[in-house]
């Protein structure tokens, strides 16, 4: 499984983070699901860190079968209504977002 996550590493002002966290949970999570292609799009916030961690306010992971699934997901009109529903609230966030791109292996255990 290839998972491409976007790490929004900052922060959102007190008075507008019920606002940006509500848009990121619906609006743009759904957005996220129009990929083509995509298997998930789980939005991951914060609810606990370490001290000394770096700012880390939310994350978004995007699951697709096989790279190839990500690059023509990425490539596709999608992409732009992804962009533009962000576009609506990101001035409001402080700080950087970058994307780390993880190849997954699971192993479970058997059940009795």
């Amino acid at each position: 499984m290839i998972i491409r996550t976007a790490i929004l590493e900052g922060r959102v002002a007190p008075a507008d983070k019920a606002d940006f966290d509500h848009h990121m949970r619906t609006t743009v999570v759904q957005a996220l699901g129009r990929y083509p292609g995509i298997v998930k799009a789980v939005l991951r916030e914060v609810a606990e860190i370490d001290a000394d961690a770096p700012a880390v306010y939310m994350a978004f992971d995007l699951y697709f079968h096989t790279l190839e699934d990500m690059h023509t997901a990425l490539a596709s009109p999608v992409r732009q209504a992804v962009r533009s529903e962000l576009a609506q609230v990101m001035p409001r966030f402080e700080g950087r977002v970058y994307h780390v791109v993880f190849d997954e292996t699971a192993h479970s255990r058997p059940t009795a």
